[in-house]
């Protein structure tokens, strides 16, 4: 079993999550958000909607993005119905359900992929899976310690959870 200095989170990486948090919501819904103290979680229960990205290459594990339905609704109604010009209506539950899907993976993919311009191509991403009940609890493997980030945007909360590791078979 490696040392735990081998084995926590550079903290320069967290930084550039949380620049990256920052830029997704400011950029999107011109709304800074507040990104609360981050702390260490080996596991969680997740929300309505969890977004998460595997990661590889000089980095193995996950990030996640947690976020409620209200949460996603907002974004979406408020900074992308204009956009696309698709304002949904009640009757249209359905299509707005997967449009928060898909608006899901392509948060955890937005921030995932802005820290993987600052770590270089061997920080390596997959497609966002989207995970839809907030009953279910996602543990991280035990040698892969997690730092949970919470961000506070307009009246909401999601968290941001990191959980990576160094790949030394890489030594990159």
């Amino acid at each position: 079993m490696s040392n735990i200095a081998e084995r926590k989170i550079d903290e320069e990486m967290v930084r550039y999550f949380v620049w990256s948090v920052w830029n997704f919501f400011s950029t999107t819904s011109r709304v800074e958000p507040q990104v609360e103290a981050p702390y260490l979680l080996a596991s969680f229960s997740h929300n309505d909607f969890t977004g998460v990205i595997g990661v590889s290459g000089s980095q193995q594990g996950s990030v996640y993005i947690t976020m409620s339905r209200a949460l996603l609704a907002e974004l979406y109604q408020d900074h992308y119905a204009a956009t696309l010009g698709a304002e949904l209506g009640a009757s249209d539950e359905a299509e707005l359900e997967d449009l928060l899907t898909d608006l899901a993976g392509e948060i955890a993919n937005t921030i995932s992929g802005n820290v993987r311009n600052f770590l270089g191509e061997n920080f390596l991403i997959s497609t966002p899976v989207v995970f839809q009940n907030s009953g279910t609890s996602l543990s991280l493997p035990p040698d892969c310690p997690g730092i949970v980030l919470p961000i506070r945007w307009e009246s909401h909360t999601c968290h941001l959870i990191v959980g990576l590791k160094h790949n030394e078979l890489l030594n990159l």
